[in-house]
């Protein structure tokens, strides 16, 4: 099954603006999911969910009166009914939601459909990692109880206060017996309980439980026997309480075998693309259209909200086909101008495939106010081209540097050349000069002349437009600053040329800092997991083409956990910061450290057998195990070690090393093992 029209909720889903809070909570309690959708003439305008009801619980609200008039409802997002089951998951997760309104052609309501059913119905393919519970831990929040006898009231607070959904009710002995969840809010409301009763009355029991080592299928065939959402993980041999475990959980960890461009490419970034100036816009192939899955809020508030539209209805079909040749030549593109609803944009792409499905990101920075500055300049200039004395007089208002030159000489220039060189005049620039030509440095990243008698014009005119940028020393700052250069011919059968020097150095270093974010670790400053998995795909092709080899070393901090519950959170954060320091410091240049998630780290090795790997680090284990930390014990790690094999990809040669750790843990950590 890949479409979800056969598996949505279409019974029991909708309430008018106009209809009471108190009809909505027993349509929610009809269809059992603790969502409800408010419509206006059929349109979806907002949702209802058990959480915003247990908001309510406690305040003055009048639960009879329109809905209208209690709750206020933000842009909301819905996908259309011939969407894909993996789809449908992205665009939960990727916005944070548990349930997504489905609608027809028309934008009409259809039905709804939640993680739990779309866990219930994946493949058996998505579980095929053979991931365990246990892996779960680590992004676990911590498990809060009360007694069974405490109120149902105090319930409420505890949960509207830790923001969680549902509460674990203990015996006298602190044994788990029941379970409350948000859902139960409907039913406890619906139902007019007293809310100074005790749990134990309107309790869920008695829970359902499973082991820590279970594999994730197996939970996912628990809840859909006991229809259940939520499951009670126990510790492996003292069957102690460890955490509540919920279907949104399994998608998160899942979703990475649906859509590898996202945790390759965006793992832990979207929050920060919501308050960049660019608009951000990710793309996914489905039924061979090109929806757009995700935007960032600048996007939201440049184009409003088209989630699940199609690409085409932002760009138009003509431009987009053009664009989309190089794209999908390249992989990337970088730098395309685009016009879209009368506003310019500056559009970078980057083009993926996950699972044979097309992925696409693309930025699109706004440039309008400097396009249609640079079209204004252009049609005046077309006008005084013939009269440079008007001609000086405008551009001597231009903020960029203009000038005349015949490629050697420069005849004529603006008033923003002279106060960047820091001359009085052009008499003065050109002793000190001569040519424009002449000042440009020497980078690889720009252009620049190499034999400054030549022809600059000439040479420059015969690259690519995106890659006419010079950088000049800017002489009142000491600093280099980087410009895109224009060229115009002056006239049909003139040999001078107007050049206009526009300063981007600011673009520059926005870029770089982009993509410093975008491959680093913001806590300890080394590479994140999204660089390694671009390092390790392009170290494989290198190992397999010239019959190289290399290593990888995987390895966490024993027992982390501890650090953060006994010392606090930012005393595990110094921990992580001094080990990332030690380790870094005693790296080769060539090896490539970068946090793989939490307490755990990886160390590529380049061109390392595996008796160097396993010596390196064993090295790595001494300097962790020395490392001092005022106020903190002794810190360990274990390590796993392996070395690539012709046979191997990323996942299998990253799953030999998991198991090597896996090893070094059951074998007493703070130990090496090699596999």
């Amino acid at each position: 099954m890949n479409s979800i029209k056969d598996i949505i909720l279409k019974q029991d889903i909708s309430v008018k603006l106009t209809d009471s809070l108190v009809y909505a909570l027993e349509i929610m309690a009809k269809n059992r999911q603790g969502v409800v959708v408010v419509i206006s003439r059929n349109l979806p305008v907002g949702i209802i969910t058990e959480r915003d009801v247990l908001h309510l619980v406690n305040t003055n609200t009048d639960f009879n009166a329109p809905i209208e008039n209690i709750l206020k409802f933000n842009h909301i997002i819905s996908i259309n009914v011939k969407r894909s089951i993996d789809y449908a998951l992205h665009v939960l997760i990727d916005n944070n939601i548990r349930r997504l309104i489905v609608i027809d052609e028309n934008s009409n309501l259809v039905g709804i459909i939640t993680q739990d059913i779309l866990v219930k119905h994946l493949e058996d393919d998505t579980f095929k990692t053979n991931l365990i519970i246990s892996s779960f831990i680590q992004n676990s929040k911590k498990l809060i109880s009360l007694n069974k006898n405490e109120q149902i009231s105090r319930a409420f607070d505890v949960m509207n206060k830790n923001d969680i959904g549902s509460i674990v009710a203990m015996d006298d002995n602190n044994n788990p017996v029941g379970i409350l969840t948000e859902r139960d809010t409907i039913r406890i409301i619906n139902e007019k309980y007293d809310l100074n009763m005790p749990i134990k009355d309107v309790m869920s029991s008695p829970i359902v439980t499973i082991c820590e080592s279970h594999k994730v299928k197996d939970v996912v065939t628990v809840m859909d026997i006991n229809d259940v959402s939520r499951v009670l993980v126990l510790k492996k041999d003292s069957n102690r309480p460890l955490f509540l475990l919920g279907a949104r959980d399994i998608a998160h960890n899942l979703k990475g075998n649906y859509g590898q461009i996202l945790e390759s490419k965006l793992k832990n970034v979207k929050k920060t693309l919501n308050y960049i100036g660019e608009s951000v816009l990710e793309i996914y192939e489905d039924n061979n259209e090109q929806i757009i899955q995700w935007m960032n809020e600048t996007a939201l508030n440049n184009f409003g909200n088209i989630i699940d539209r199609n690409l085409l209805t932002l760009i138009d079909s003509k431009t987009w086909a053009n664009l989309y040749n190089d794209i999908k030549k390249d992989g990337e593109s970088n730098k395309f101008k685009i016009n879209i609803n009368n506003m310019y944009f500056e559009m970078m792409c980057s083009h993926h495939y996950s699972n044979d499905k097309e992925a696409l990101l693309i930025i699109l920075r706004d440039i309008s106010e400097f396009e249609y500055a640079v079209i204004d300049a252009n049609k005046k200039k077309e006008k005084i081209l013939h009269e440079l004395n008007i001609l000086q007089g405008v551009i001597d208002q231009q903020k960029s540097i203009v000038l005349v030159t015949d490629g050697f000489d420069v005849i004529s220039a603006n008033q923003s050349l002279y106060s960047f060189f820091n001359v009085k005049n052009l008499q003065e620039f050109i002793e000190t000069h001569r040519n424009i030509s002449n000042t440009f440095i020497n980078h690889k990243n720009f252009f620049s002349c190499q034999d400054h008698n030549n022809h600059w014009i000439e040479e420059i005119l015969k690259i690519d437009v995106k890659n006419r940028i010079v950088s000049i020393l800017d002489l009142n700052t000491f600093e280099p600053k980087a410009f895109t250069v224009q060229v115009n011919p002056l006239s049909s059968d003139s040999k001078n040329y107007a050049v206009t020097l526009t300063d981007i150095t600011e673009i520059k270093l926005e870029s770089q800092q982009y993509h410093f974010h975008a491959t680093h670790d913001a806590l300890t400053g080394i590479y994140n997991r999204s660089y390694y998995f671009e390092k390790i795909s392009n170290e494989i092709e290198q190992a397999k083409r010239y019959g190289t080899t290399f290593c990888i070393v995987l390895f966490d901090i024993d027992h982390f956990k501890k650090f953060n519950d006994t010392y606090g959170h930012l005393k595990g954060d110094e921990v992580l910061v001094k080990l990332s320091e030690t380790i870094h410091s005693n790296t080769r240049s060539a090896d490539t450290f970068a946090r793989w998630g939490g307490e755990e780290f990886i160390v590529l090795l380049e061109k390392t057998t595996l008796d160097k790997a396993e010596l390196i680090a064993e090295h790595f284990r001494k300097l962790i195990e020395n490392m001092q930390i005022s106020g903190i014990e002794q810190v360990t790690s274990s390590f796993g070690v392996t070395q690539f094999q012709s046979a191997d990809d990323d996942n299998s040669i990253l799953k030999r090393a998991d198991d090597a750790l896996y090893l070094a843990k059951e074998s007493g950590r703070n130990c090496v093992v090699v596999k």
